[in-house]
């Protein structure tokens, strides 16, 4: 009976039906070519390549890598938009003043571990690595020990 229904009604679903499905192939392509970074990526490799070849100077490595990162923010924000998962960690770029909003915040570093500028204060730009401390990790594996 359900294969005599669809015939019987195509020329009223039948529109609807294919116009959705049009529709949704359109967007699964957009969904994909907004969240592929690929491309990306390969662009950074190229770049990498021409800097070690000598093609290019620091000063033109360093604008373009900016603008390809810019990208790459764009297309992590777009796998957040869609809730795809995000691989890597912060996208930030040397020259972008503004910070991500997107992006949580990193771990601070104690004080200590900071290196003094020529004035003695801690140096606030160079990049901080958090440690440990005192971290301990508990492993249970549900076995008990008769």
């Amino acid at each position: 009976m359900g294969l005599l229904k669809h015939l019987l009604f195509w020329p009223v679903t039948g529109p609807s039906f294919l116009t959705r499905f049009s529709l949704e192939k359109v967007e699964g392509a957009v969904r994909t070519e907004l969240t592929d970074d690929t491309a990306v990526k390969r662009d950074l490799m190229e770049l990498q390549m021409e800097l070690e070849l000598g093609d290019i100077d620091d000063e033109e490595y360093v604008r373009r890598e900016a603008a390809l990162m810019r990208r790459l923010r764009e297309v992590r924000g777009w796998k957040q938009t869609f809730g795809m998962p995000i691989s890597g960690g912060l996208v930030r770029v040397a020259d972008d003043a503004r910070p991500d909003d997107d992006a949580p915040d990193a771990p601070d570093a104690p004080d200590d571990d900071d290196a003094p500028d020529d004035d003695g204060s801690p140096d606030r730009d160079a990049p901080r690595i958090a440690s440990p401390g005192g971290a301990e990790v508990d492993v249970a594996f549900g076995f008990d020990e008769d």
